[in-house]
């Protein structure tokens, strides 16, 4: 049709049916003239959540309209298959942030192992929102791989990030991460503390147990209650 507005509703309504035979369609609708057809053709593929689509969003990651580029990195989140990791990958090292963001929270969101490395230069960006939502990507993730790309972000100056680095060791439970999570009982933050505390207890490893120990008497009600859930986690 020669109306934008119809090529929009129609594209619209093939990611409502969220069938997979609309994809063919679908994929031409991402090539349209239109940016408004085209954000709504890659919004469609996203409902649809079929891996067939990923390979088809490609183009529409690179598209000139920055609407339909962060809708298409929206869509292959959605989508959660493995492939997508690909070609998220050149977007975690975008000039703009809010790219760089966004295609590290759909990494999350795929919770594929082959995410980890690329997400390793994400912990260690310039942004803040890119870095704890790579900390939060690696933790969704949950493979022991992820332990030595977040552990440096324990020593960040910023506590918040501090905080979701030892959340994320916590949901990976990997005993390799108690030596590096141990040091953050005696953070400056108690919100630090509490969270490494928990971690501790997530991971279920007897070698905190010392460390945990030390930390009964902590001057914050909130950490010493952490700390005896976390032995009482290892010691059963």
């Amino acid at each position: 049709d020669e109306s934008p507005l119809v090529r929009r509703r129609a594209a619209w309504a093939l990611g409502e049916i969220e069938d997979e035979g609309a994809l063919s369609p679908l994929e031409r609708a991402v090539r349209d003239r239109d940016a408004s057809v085209r954000r709504t053709a890659v919004w469609a593929m996203g409902e649809i959540e079929s891996a067939r689509a990923v390979p088809m969003l490609r183009s529409a990651l690179g598209d000139s309209d920055a609407a339909v580029r962060r809708t298409a990195i929206w869509a292959v989140g959605q989508i959660e298959d493995a492939s997508g990791v690909e070609v998220l990958a050149p977007l975690v090292k975008d000039t703009d942030a809010r790219v760089r963001r966004m295609a590290v929270w759909a990494l999350g969101e795929i919770e594929s192992s082959r995410a980890v490395s690329v997400l390793a230069p994400a912990v260690r960006d310039s942004d803040r929102d890119v870095k704890l939502t790579a900390l939060w990507a690696l933790g969704q993730i949950e493979d022991g791989a992820g332990v030595d790309v977040i552990a440096p972000a324990l020593k960040d100056g910023d506590a918040e990030v501090r905080q979701m680095a030892a959340w994320a060791l916590g949901q990976i439970e990997d005993s390799s991460a108690v030596r590096s999570l141990t040091p953050l009982l005696k953070d400056p933050e108690a919100d630090v503390r509490v969270i490494a505390a928990w971690a501790l207890g997530q991971i279920e490893s007897g070698s905190a147990l010392s460390a945990l120990e030390a930390a009964r008497d902590d001057g914050s009600p909130a950490v010493r209650r952490a700390v005896q859930w976390a032995i009482r986690q290892i010691d059963d």
